[in-house]
């Protein structure tokens, strides 16, 4: 019910009261399926309509009060800016809302459930999109204007039953769902299924006609409300009902706004979820392979053979020595069996060489001991970890999956369950702390600078590198520009990190990461720096604390 037809017509209706007599004072877009059109009312106060495209379970929303952008968004349809908005209402004949500006601008919110987008009209035709704008820009839209539209016709069918019979009856084919999509422009979906479900299952027109009559008129005056569904879904209705269960609201914006918070939590508590399923599955699998190769009795008969060589050089110490390399011996321990050949280290007797091989044949027991061990860690790592992973296909709501990620993130070394650290992967850099909030990341080699800079690097996170020498990929973050002194020192570690590191001074460039990039050329970590500023430093690592 979140896209359809009545749940757009009444936002577009309370979005008029709400917008009419304001401005436009920005659109952008701080995510790939989302833009967010911030609005200034009278008084400055702000109202944004949040848009979200990727997805049937939400749609738009709206927010109160001034939000700062990230510094990433993309700003779109500039030339709207500080544009008076003059209405805004429905198509009469589909899911798009319409916000027309002083100028005689359009901009059209196209709300289907597969092909969501945002668009901008100037004399009947499109000249900027949010989504496909090189295929759309230039086609020409017109807007319904004249035709009675779904609403109009469904009110003539509400209140002329013999109409509503003649032409029900007159759609020969199809089920009775069918049939009343066919027959009902705007009812779809969960409405239909909600129709059939109040008509009865006989398909008695009469009765549908009942069922139709009530539904329409229940969805003209709302009663707005988010429900939960057993597995703690929320869910968005307009319709009536006797039962008082969720929550209910006045406008039909609220209760969207409402709805959206908790299906964005319960889509990121699924995702948070999932991923912990990942980590899981990833040590699991570590520790399986880990285990499948431990062979024991292949190091017990090293062992053997070890000591048994060992006892046979002892037993042929006076046999004249004819080969450094190698001995040749009777095997002692194997009548009749064809004598063994001994390699023998040339340097060293053949009590030596005794000693060797007793001394190897201690260290691959010594080895076999602490496998053993280690594989009896193991599985009991393994069976926690395959006790997590049930718990989580036990997991039925996100109350109950928000609770056990809280319960593995503040019981890390709880007796049972495999630390976090075992199954978090850390970044594959080094790293110091600069501060509680600052943190410096270093590139290992061209690979891994590759990897630093251009994966697990934001646009305006600090790059810094030695000039005019081969070295590490160094990022500061969780500071600006303007530290100066968190810079300076992320840039001697840079120095040290470098092949300058001997040197007195070394000049280090720093830029923020998004004038960086790659050159089609280039060897790998090779970069572009783009509006670099120099600092000379004496190359310094004595704040470095290699976590990697």
């Amino acid at each position: 019910m979140l896209r359809n037809y009545f749940t757009l017509y009444h936002a577009a209706m309370e979005l008029h009261e709400r917008l009419a007599g304001g401005q436009l004072f920005e659109i952008y877009s701080e995510h790939k399926n989302q833009v967010t059109l911030d609005f200034v009312m009278p008084g400055s106060r702000h109202l944004q309509l949040v848009v979200i495209t990727h997805t049937p379970l939400l749609c738009l929303y709206t927010r109160e009060g001034e939000k700062k952008k990230a510094r990433d968004s993309a700003s779109l349809m500039q030339s709207l800016s500080l544009q008076p908005v003059t209405g805004v209402a429905i198509s009469p004949v589909d899911r798009e809302i319409h916000i027309r500006f002083a100028d005689d601008a359009l901009l059209v919110l196209q709300l289907f459930s597969a092909n969501t987008n945002l668009f901008l009209v100037r004399e009947k035709r499109i000249i900027d999109a949010f989504k496909h704008k090189s295929r759309l820009a230039g086609q020409p839209f017109e807007p319904a204007q004249d035709s009675a539209g779904k609403l109009r016709e469904l009110e003539t069918l509400a209140m002329n039953k013999a109409l509503f019979l003649e032409r029900y009856n007159a759609l020969n084919a199809g089920s009775p769902a069918e049939k009343a999509a066919a027959l009902l422009p705007g009812l779809e979906g969960s409405l239909v299924h909600e129709l059939l479900q109040r008509a009865g299952t006989d398909g008695i027109p009469e009765a549908l006609f009942s069922a139709f009559q009530s539904l329409f008129f229940e969805l003209l005056d709302p009663q707005p409300r988010v429900l939960e569904k057993e597995n703690g879904e929320p869910q968005f209705t307009l319709l009536h009902s006797e039962l008082a269960t969720g929550r209910s609201f006045e406008s039909v914006l609220d209760a969207l706004a409402h709805y959206s918070i908790a299906m964005q939590r319960f889509l990121e508590t699924k995702e948070e979820l999932k991923g912990l399923r990942a980590k899981l599955l990833r040590q699991l699998g570590k520790i399986r392979k880990s285990l499948e190769g431990f062979n024991p009795e292949l190091l017990n008969e090293f062992a053997r053979n070890y000591e048994q060589c060992g006892h046979l050089i002892m037993a042929a110490l006076y046999q004249p020595r004819t080969e450094r390399k190698s001995i040749t011996v009777e095997n002692i321990f194997e009548p009749g069996s064809p004598t063994k050949i001994i390699a023998l280290k040339e340097a060293l007797t053949l009590q030596k060489n005794a000693e060797e091989y007793f001394s190897k044949a201690s260290k691959t027991r010594g080895k076999l001991k602490a496998m053993e061990q280690r594989h009896t860690l193991l599985r009991k790592e393994q069976a926690s970890l395959e006790e997590l992973l049930a718990a989580t296909e036990s997991i039925s709501s996100p109350k109950e999956a928000r609770r056990f990620i809280g319960q593995q993130s503040a019981n890390p070394g709880k007796p049972g369950n495999p630390a976090l650290k075992n199954i978090q992967t850390p970044p594959p850099f080094r790293t110091v702390s600069l501060s509680p909030s600052v943190t410096l990341f270093v590139g290992k080699n061209a690979a891994n600078n590759e990897l630093l800079t251009f994966s697990h690097t934001k646009p305006d996170d600090i790059w810094l590198h030695a000039r005019g020498s081969a070295g590490s990929h160094c990022v500061l973050k969780g500071t600006t520009l303007h530290n100066i002194a968190a810079i300076r020192q992320a840039a001697e570690i840079a120095a040290w990190y470098s092949a300058a590191k001997h040197s007195t001074l070394v000049p280090v460039i720093y830029t923020l990461k998004k004038y960086v990039r790659r050159g089609k050329k280039l060897a790998t970590g090779q970069v572009i720096v783009e509006r670099e500023e120099v600092l000379l430093v004496k190359p310094s690592n004595r704040l470095f604390s290699d976590q990697a």
